[in-house]
């Protein structure tokens, strides 16, 4: 039999990935189930002659998209400890001492990696007068953690083929996000770990958060990587099933944001669909279909359903009733940069901002939940590390913006080639638009900027449009 032959001959293929789902279910649902993960990786090692370095990429890409599931793929009771926290020292171990290493795949971004090495050394350097240490070492691990999310973006999707492969499964876990996202807009219920579930407002029952724990950092999720989902569906061969892929995902996507009530998010998202609308057209086609839009949008305001009418409503009041929050963020921000001046641009300590944030909020220090999330990325690393780690970070971005819009005008501007200028706005307005601290972020920021690098190396760089980075 056809099917009984193909089970055979894949038969330690299954049992892997059968080993591996029932080792990564008890990692979630067991306390300690951890320890299962571990015992499987080492009867792996002693019952299966496998090898090490398609073993330590596949490890690479569980890392990667674990990631995005945050404390749903995490040990219970203990919020904090994901899986992808699990995975990367083991990564780490086989990387450094059983595989062999190809550093050429880095050289045209180790400039970009050095820069980022550089900020963690700027933060690191604060820990000498940094009144709590142990956040300061906690928070050197998060910024490890994005570096290292970051390296094996650019390590691993080294080639065309690796990254299709990587972004289809990217789209797939994309499209499962906006379902869920839709299921929470229409029934108000949400998963185990979403902060709707604890939001004390009159929206909050049915925004959505995804995998995340709050709003802002879903709509984030969703802006940075709407562009690479979008480029992944232009592939489908069928044209009529692409059209429909892309029109699905972008009003969905589009639908979400709005029910986040993000603003940035939703100025992000139009931006990325005009940029990709003018890539995929010539300019007087890309001004045709914006008047039609609008004109629809119009028309629609006045003779369309209440859902329409409704969902305009929910942006004009994102935009006109939240001023509390502003109010409030506005605060924040005075108080931070009070906070940079004082320390003279040297720093508080690497993760001490929330901890006097928090005392600063509050008027007195509390002895638990004594976190306050700042906010701003920049104002946090700035009040954090100071200059000394602030301004290679800045560095580090601002070369980043460079080959990304460089990328994109010797391409013509198209659309394909705007996937990493899109993914560093996403990012921009993400690091402001977030109210979550870094422990508790997923990695959808640093993969995002992992992916845009990716692409920059493989199509940009590789491709001889520079010779040095």
């Amino acid at each position: 039999m056809p099917i009984i032959n193909w089970f055979m001959n894949r038969a330690k293929l299954i049992l892997l990935a059968i080993g591996f789902i029932v080792a990564s279910e008890a990692c979630v649902l067991m306390p300690y189930g951890y320890v299962g993960l571990l015992l499987f990786f080492v009867l792996v090692f002693i019952l299966l002659p496998i090898d090490i370095e398609k073993f330590t990429m596949a490890l690479s890409f569980a890392i990667l998209f674990s990631g995005f599931f945050g404390s749903y793929l995490g040990v219970p009771g203990n919020e904090n400890i994901f899986l992808f926290r699990l995975l990367i020292p083991i990564h780490l171990v086989f990387f450094l001492f059983f595989v062999k290493k190809d550093w050429t795949r880095l050289r045209y971004v180790k400039g970009l990696f050095l820069l980022f090495v550089a900020f963690f050394i700027g933060m690191l350097a604060t820990g000498f007068w940094a009144p709590q240490l142990g956040e300061s070492v906690r928070y050197l691990y998060f910024i490890f953690e994005w570096l290292y999310v970051i390296f094996l973006c650019v390590y691993y999707i080294g080639n065309e083929r690796t990254y299709q492969l990587f972004t289809r499964g990217i789209m797939i876990l994309y499209i499962g996000i906006l379902g869920i996202g839709v299921w929470e807009s229409l029934t108000g219920h949400h998963l185990s770990q979403s902060g709707s579930l604890f939001y004390e407002t009159t929206t909050s029952a049915f925004q959505p958060t995804g995998f995340q724990f709050n709003t802002n950092d879903f709509a984030s999720l969703l802006t940075i990587l709407f562009p690479v989902v979008v480029m992944q569906l232009t592939t489908w061969k069928k044209k009529g099933w692409m059209l429909s892929g892309i029109i699905c995902v972008g009003g969905v996507s589009m639908y979400l944001v709005i029910m986040t009530n993000s603003r940035l998010a939703m100025v992000v998202l139009l931006l990325e669909i005009f940029v990709l609308l003018f890539g995929w057209s010539k300019l007087w086609s890309f001004v045709s279909v914006y008047v039609i839009g609008m004109g629809t949008l119009l028309v629609s305001t006045f003779h369309s359903s209440g859902f329409v009418q409704n969902l305009l409503g929910m942006v004009l009041n994102s935009f006109t009733e939240k001023g509390d929050s502003t109010s409030a963020r506005m605060q924040m921000y005075q108080a931070s940069w009070d906070m940079i001046k004082e320390s003279h641009f040297m720093g508080i300590g690497a993760g001490n901002l929330p901890l006097r944030l928090d005392a600063y909020m509050y008027g007195f220090e509390r002895l638990s939940d004594n976190y306050w999330a700042p906010h701003n990325y920049w104002l946090e690393a700035l009040a954090n590390g100071g200059l000394l780690a602030f301004l290679p970070l800045l560095a580090f971005f601002m070369v980043y913006f460079i080959f990304a819009a460089r990328y994109w005008m010797r391409e013509k501007y198209s659309a394909v080639s705007a996937i990493p200028l899109l993914i560093g706005l996403a990012f921009v307005a993400a690091s402001i638009g977030l109210s979550s601290t870094i422990d508790k972020r997923h990695l959808s920021l640093g993969i995002g900027i992992g992916i845009g690098l990716a692409v920059l190396n493989i199509r940009y760089f590789q491709k001889g449009r520079s010779k040095q980075c």
